[in-house]
């Protein structure tokens, strides 16, 4: 029964992020620093492989900037599609064999900054990370081979970093409150000084 439950959940979830929008840019491996975008909350860039023919070691590279310093998290999840050699098996396209997020700004000593959790049945995982640090080189790197019966498979990927404010956005808000209590002072006065008049 639970072997059930993860599958239906995996196949709604393989349905969801097919309609509700595709690999953007990043469909090959390489760099995907221009890929991200800064939403209301988050820097986001999808990646992923659209062309996988055997085993396969994908590596997505990016540098941080100043306001990419905050915690975040990164998900993976096959194609879903029909099995060729005339079986015409639904099944899951790629099955991972790891995943995970390296500082590589020193080349001789990289070291793993998330490493990623495969699902049961290994077609998806995710992974969470701390702070990244600034101006720092990063390399997500993705590995696995085609699912049973598929002699083509693609995936996609999502990594979500929030931002980190900027020194002078702290300083605004201190102005404000500052001048917030100036005024709700200079108002207590006078409140005070109309009562005993």
């Amino acid at each position: 029964m639970k072997s059930l439950v993860n599958i239906a959940g995996a196949v709604t979830l393989a349905i969801w992020l097919g309609l509700s929008g595709s690999i953007a840019k990043a469909s090959t491996p390489g760099p995907i620093d221009s890929d991200f975008v800064l939403n209301t909350s988050s820097y986001n860039a999808n990646f992923g492989n659209d062309s996988i023919t055997g085993s396969f070691v994908d590596h997505f590279t990016f540098t941080t900037d100043a306001l990419m310093t905050g915690s975040g998290g990164l998900s993976i999840i096959s194609g879903f599609g029909v099995s060729g050699f005339g079986l015409n098996i639904p099944g899951f396209e790629v099955i991972f064999d790891s995943f995970g997020l390296w500082d590589v700004t020193d080349n001789a000593n990289p070291f793993l900054v998330a490493p990623g959790t495969l699902v049961n049945g290994q077609f998806a995982g995710f992974s969470s990370f701390p702070n990244l640090t600034g101006d720092h080189d990063y390399d997500l790197i993705v590995s696995g081979d085609l699912g049973a019966g598929h002699s083509s498979g693609a995936y996609s990927g999502n990594i979500s970093i929030a931002p980190i404010p900027e020194p002078k956005f702290y300083i605004m808000l201190l102005v404000g409150l500052a001048l917030v209590g100036i005024a709700v002072r200079r108002r207590q006065n006078s409140i005070n000084q109309s009562a005993y008049a």
